[in-house]
């Protein structure tokens, strides 16, 4: 790709990042007004990781055999119906279902595709350096928008929060249209990939989609109970973001300096330590400065992992390492989302929040399972 296609492929998924980032932390607090208990909102991230589980092998073979760029844009059309079906759920209705099912073809058709096309973009000599610059991108786009979807719900509420993200989802599909297929269209062969090889990197992934989506669930629940307002909470994330944006600038020039293996495990303890400080937060000040470390931290700690990962995909066939990386780890968050709910099921809302947001923050050291 020459430097005018990247930078629209850049531009288009920045868009797609804007887009999302508007209602993305609100949606576990959407499901909280409609009257969703904790274990409830948690039900629908089981849900969306079994759907991602059974599409994942679809993603892939689409990926090889009409190229990884069209799928990604083809989880951007399901993003628009996953949002158009939300907007009209009901208390445990057959839409709170269908949702949390097209939910997970979402990430099934971006995430493996993505990680496909990005990794012929950036060779590994300077992996870091470009993943750094794309991130900066993503970091901008994704800060703009917590702050702009909590003043529009403020004012406007959830359905007008959904429409904006729809509407911006159209130009995202188009400047993704104008960039190149650079997949060499192949047919799919699982038997290429050595599983006793890579399962390390499965698991760790497990842990890592684990740890997202747990305080994805938790953490914005947790803010909204203290700071009572979307467009604070919106404030909050944006402000934490944009603090981000310095940590890929920085990161992305030592990832290609140092050992990549050294610097996932540091950040990963550090991004523990300010994790597990979230409990302590009990004012508007304390959210944003612990939200603000976390964030950084949880920044630093995955630009080492996503050129660790992006490493490991020149070693193995591109599109059968991930999926399998995807599927590992898809399974392995499965499971660990419904012991969770299960293991909180007598528990008050308070001590629920409390238990997420500690358990997430262990999970995360694990990621460092990844193989060297």
């Amino acid at each position: 790709m020459n430097h005018k296609e990247i930078k629209l492929f850049y531009a288009s998924n920045s868009i797609f990042t804007f887009a999302n980032s508007i209602i993305g932390i609100f949606i576990p607090l959407y499901l909280f007004e409609k009257g969703f208990s904790l274990s409830l909102i948690i039900l629908f991230f089981v849900i969306t990781q079994f759907s991602r589980l059974i599409f994942l092998p679809v993603s892939a073979w689409l990926s090889s055999a009409i190229g990884a760029k069209k799928i990604i844009g083809l989880s951007f059309v399901v993003s628009i119906i996953f949002y158009l079906i939300l907007d009209k759920i009901d208390y445990l209705s057959n839409g709170f279902y269908l949702s949390a099912l097209i939910y997970g073809i979402v990430h099934a058709f971006f995430y493996l595709p993505f990680l496909v096309h990005l990794s012929k973009m950036s060779p590994d000599n300077n992996r870091g350096k470009i993943l750094g610059k794309f991130n900066i991108f993503l970091a901008i786009a994704g800060a703009l928008g917590p702050i702009l979807g909590g003043i529009i719900i403020s004012s406007y509420g959830f359905s007008a929060g959904f429409s904006t993200v729809i509407v911006l989802l159209v130009p995202a599909i188009l400047l993704l249209l104008l960039t190149p297929e650079i997949s060499k269209i192949r047919k799919i062969n699982f038997r290429i990939i050595n599983i006793k090889k890579i399962y390390p990197d499965l698991i760790a992934n497990g842990f890592l989609n684990f740890q997202i989506f747990l305080s994805y669930a938790v953490w914005p629940i947790f803010i909204f109970l203290i700071v009572s307002e979307y467009d604070r909470v919106g404030l909050i994330q944006t402000i934490s973001l944009f603090v981000s944006i310095v940590v890929f600038y920085v990161l992305g020039i030592w990832v290609d300096k140092f050992d990549r293996k050294k610097i996932l495990l540091w950040g990963s303890l550090f991004s523990f330590f300010a994790d597990i400080m979230r409990v302590f937060a009990s004012s508007f000040a304390s959210v944003l400065l612990l939200n603000t470390s976390s964030v950084a931290f949880e920044k630093a700690k995955r630009m080492a992992w996503d050129a660790k990962i992006q490493e490991h995909m020149d070693r193995e066939p591109r599109t059968e390492y991930i999926c399998f990386f995807e599927i590992g780890g898809t399974f392995v968050a499965f499971i660990l989302l419904i012991l969770f709910m299960l293991l909180i099921q007598s528990f008050s809302l308070k001590d629920a929040l409390f238990c997420g947001i500690i358990i997430s923050s262990l999970s995360g050291i694990f990621i460092n399972l990844i193989r060297k």
